[in-house]
């Protein structure tokens, strides 16, 4: 027999937006990525680039590692048949770590390579464009699992189990 009032369901979700300082690291990080390079600044826009995606990084991980594993024991405790999306959210949690790791790389060879074009910059065009779009992806998808963490945390307080008050 599960009755949760309104406002815990609230507190609960007003809580796990304020865990999430993922907001601003991200927008600063697609902000960045959509800041086009000055001719002849390729290197220190590459370095900017490279330092959001370290800072946005910290956040992403400290919110899978710290936050998202409480989201989801809480998911599991209040709703046991949402197993299969809480399933999904840890897949999707170490695919996104897993996907960071790769990016932290992709964005520090990118500024390797814009060091030793120089003046050159035609020559890491294509790469550029490349690690512009992987990067807004990986924005795009952190964003959508936060928003399903919140809304399945939401969920499973809310859903009818057909079980009687």
């Amino acid at each position: 027999m599960r009755r949760h009032s309104e406002k815990k369901v609230n507190t609960m979700i007003a809580d796990a937006k304020e865990r999430e300082p993922l907001r601003e690291e991200l927008e600063r990080l697609e902000t960045a990525l959509d800041t086009p390079p000055v001719p002849g600044e390729l290197l220190n826009w590459a370095t900017m680039i490279r330092k959001s995606f370290d800072a946005a990084c910290g956040a992403i991980v400290n919110q899978i590692q710290s936050v998202h594993p409480e989201q989801i024991e809480e998911i599991e405790d209040q709703d046991p048949e949402l197993f299969a999306r809480t399933k999904q959210l840890r897949e999707d949690d170490q695919s996104n770590q897993d996907w960071s790791r790769r990016l932290s790389q992709t964005f520090a060879d990118f500024e390797a390579k814009a060091k030793r074009a120089g003046a050159d910059e035609k020559q890491v065009m294509e790469q550029q464009q490349a690690v512009l779009e992987d990067g807004l992806r990986f924005v795009t998808h952190v964003r959508r699992q936060e928003t399903a963490m919140r809304s399945w945390l939401q969920e499973a307080f809310e859903r009818d189990t057909g079980q009687g008050d």
